[in-house]
């Protein structure tokens, strides 16, 4: 049974908080939600105004093509957004400190700073 299991090293915070699931989990966990929660009121595309309840949680690199589901590689999107990101030729991009940079179909890119936090 050890030879076919899978490992899964999973990367917590100095708190405990696992941010880090690896490939082998796909939806985001409760501690990565809160995180995101607190960093974007709703969908992360500047100027849209979903809110929160009505986001998915979008793997930039997908996790169909071996995408993690790290913190680093989670956006919450509008379903309209998530649509844009799977057939609508938007592509996102995430620098380390969380500036999003989004690529439309005609070339055309935008650059957005890093969220705020919100207050707890």
């Amino acid at each position: 049974m050890a030879c076919m299991a899978e490992i899964t090293p999973i990367i917590v915070g100095a708190d405990g908080v696992k941010l880090h699931l690896g490939d082998t989990t796909r939806l985001a966990n409760r501690e990565q939600r809160r995180v995101l929660r607190a960093m974007y009121r709703g969908c992360a595309v500047p100027g849209c105004c979903v809110a929160w309840d009505y986001v998915v949680i979008h793997h930039l690199k997908w996790f169909r093509n071996g995408g993690p589901t790290d913190i680093e590689n989670l956006l919450p999107l509008c379903t309209k957004h998530h649509h844009y990101a799977h057939e609508g030729g938007w592509q996102f991009h995430l620098a380390a400190d969380r500036t999003l940079t989004i690529t439309l179909p005609d070339g055309t890119t935008q650059c957005h700073g890093p969220p705020r936090a919100l207050a707890a």
